[in-house]
């Protein structure tokens, strides 16, 4: 029990001899105007997925109903159909996976489309907190923050930065 109680009194000395500070990543996020950019773009070229998706449905839709309605119709060519609408529908249902599923077109994209902002964030906070002398930068936005002080939030500092694209 007195060891326990002693790591906690160390840990707690380590921790206060630090200097904290915290940003706003989600308030950071939509202060830039990089971030609507690049979520207008993936906007139109999911958009455009989803009409070609679309489209195969229609494709799928008319094979189905002209099975269904067709009532002559030789054997031969209602097979034919048959391994069309198959096919047809192989085809959407990987398209749908590769475009929309986990690892898929749409969250690659995102992450490229993304990437470069978060690098550009974190090195705007980076080169502040080694400027400032900040040991630790929290991010209020996560949830696990319940109170700053607003003499620790260099969010506005970080929004500067990244608006003058440097070193101030």
């Amino acid at each position: 029990m007195k060891i326990a109680l002693l790591a906690a009194l160390a840990a707690a000395a380590v921790i206060s001899a630090q200097t904290i500070a915290v940003i706003d990543s989600e308030r950071i996020f939509d202060d830039l105007g990089e971030v609507a950019d690049a979520t207008e773009l993936l906007e139109s070229e999911i958009e455009e997925w989803e009409a070609h998706a679309d489209s195969l449905q229609v494709e799928i839709d008319a094979i189905r109903t002209d099975l269904e309605y067709t009532m002559v119709m030789s054997p031969e060519r209602r097979r034919e159909r048959e391994v069309l609408l198959e096919e047809k529908t192989v085809e959407l249902q990987e398209y749908l996976s590769r475009t929309f599923g986990p690892g898929g077109l749409v969250e690659s994209r995102n992450a490229e489309l993304v990437s470069p902002i978060v690098a550009g964030i974190n090195e705007a906070v980076q080169e502040i907190s080694i400027e400032e002398g900040f040991d630790i930068v929290l991010d209020t936005s996560g949830g696990l923050v319940v109170y700053v002080s607003n003499s620790i939030d260099i969010t506005d500092m970080v929004l500067e930065r990244l608006a003058t694209g440097g070193n101030d």
